[in-house]
């Protein structure tokens, strides 16, 4: 499947570790093919305390098509969540969506003009 078809049609959280100051949880996403791929990590940075990330292996992949940048960080598993959440039900042709490096809808989109 082209990157620039790609449909994602479900995600899914995994725990990896739960032990107290050193959780890890993963994020995947998965297309229409059935592969998945690991969207976002998350790691405990301090007791109860998680910072999730996108993985490289996302950002190689999906990079062009502008479905985030490489600095995006979240605090907060519901932002991530929300993130995954958009990213699965979004119509096929996601490109036409897709500004200044955010998936938004049109009605959403806060770009400068250059």
């Amino acid at each position: 499947m082209a990157a620039d078809t790609v449909e994602f049609v479900s995600w899914e959280e995994q725990i990896i570790s739960q032990e107290r100051g050193n959780r890890v949880v993963h994020y995947f996403l998965k297309d229409s093919s059935g592969n998945l791929i690991l969207a976002v990590q998350g790691t405990e940075r301090s007791v109860r305390h998680m910072i999730y990330v996108v993985s490289d292996e996302f950002i190689d992949k999906y990079e062009s098509m502008n479905y985030v940048n490489t600095s995006t960080k979240w605090r907060a598993r519901r932002d991530v969540i929300d993130w995954l959440s958009r990213l699965v039900s979004w119509p096929q042709s996601k490109s036409e969506y897709i500004t200044c490096g955010h998936l938004e809808p049109p009605s959403n989109r806060t770009c400068r003009s250059t």
